[in-house]
């Protein structure tokens, strides 16, 4: 069974759209077969993942995501299987592995194309049996949770140049679901952006808009890195911003970062100039630059110079109880 998210044709309604793929994941989620969802980067693989999750019969239990391309080969057994007391050196107590953690839930595989043929061997076997053991141990444990799959690869061409197993794959595509590109779906943007400043407002406490202007910029970008990509400009968008519009200048594009000023404006070096400045006062410092309080902070963050400012503050005696926690908006 394969569901495909169609691009949206022009004269289609949104909503009613919008309406007909909540439908499909409603559907899936009744049913406890294996899901593979197949697209690009930045799609929303993990927001359906866990959608089907609260939709399904398994949502009283725990949403256990795990990342296959994130951890070792030579921790991976470790860490879905789990060990017991003495298994190898260091084993010092029993631990329960992630699919045992996930009891009667959901257990998300993100890119699943990146493993090995050995460790795909090991994930088939806990398909078919739904039985664990854990490392060290010779006893088999019943697990009782709902497979989803997730790639960015293409795993036919995969199965033909031998790096995935036939056997896995039909296994886990049980149900396939294809996210297409945002580039594909551009008529989607307007909703997800106001998601996004929805999102963005209630954490920053603040009622910011976005111009028609800012949007026709949006509208027109192909976001190679999709959904992902597009929360990234808006996020950038909110700390350039005043306090309550966004305009297309705020819209800073990958394609137009590279050659903007952007960098050299709140780059490290000129942040610390500000702050030797202001004596190291924060609120003073973000004022000189024209930002709020909480923008500065976020200014620092990111360009990684909190670590710094706190360790200058515990090394600087006598402590001035006017100047703010430097990690603390």
């Amino acid at each position: 069974m394969t569901f495909y998210f169609a691009p949206m044709a022009k004269s289609a309604d949104l909503r009613i759209k919008i309406s007909c793929r909540q439908e499909i994941i409603s559907k899936v989620a009744n049913s406890e077969k294996n899901v593979l969802i197949l697209g690009e980067t930045g799609t929303g693989k993990d927001y359906t993942a866990r959608k089907i999750h609260a939709l399904s019969t398994k949502r009283s239990g725990p949403f256990v995501a795990i990342n296959c391309a994130n951890i070792p080969e030579n921790l991976f057994e470790a860490e879905l299987f789990g060990y017991a007391r003495g298994a190898f050196t260091g084993a010092t107590k029993d631990k329960n592995g992630l699919l045992e953690v996930a009891r009667d839930g959901t257990i998300f595989l993100d890119e699943i194309g990146e493993l090995s043929p050995y460790l795909q061997a090991k994930i088939l076997r806990v398909i078919e049996e739904k039985e664990i053991r854990r490392i060290g141990e010779t006893v088999q444990r019943r697990i009782q949770a709902r497979f989803i799959f997730a790639t960015n690869r293409e795993l036919q061409e995969e199965m033909r140049l031998g790096k995935f197993r036939k056997d896995l794959y039909f296994r886990i595509s049980v149900v396939k679901i294809h996210l297409p590109p945002l580039r594909e779906r551009k008529r989607e943007i307007p909703l997800l952006v106001k998601e996004i400043l929805r999102r963005e407002n209630e954490k920053e406490r603040t009622k910011k808009i976005i111009t028609a202007a800012a949007m026709k910029k949006l509208l027109n970008y192909d976001f190679p890195g999709n959904i992902r990509e597009l929360e990234n400009i808006l996020e950038r968008a909110f700390l350039l911003s005043d306090e309550t519009v966004i305009s297309d200048e705020h819209i800073r594009l990958e394609n137009e970062l590279e050659s903007s000023r952007e960098k050299d404006m709140f780059s490290p070096e000129r942040l610390r100039r500000v702050l030797e400045n202001c004596q190291w006062n924060k609120s003073r410092a973000a004022t000189e630059i024209g930002k709020s309080r909480r923008q500065f902070y976020r200014l620092l963050e990111r360009s990684g110079m909190t670590d710094h400012i706190r360790k200058r503050s515990v090394l600087r005696r006598p402590h001035n109880e006017n100047d703010e926690n430097p990690c603390e908006p």
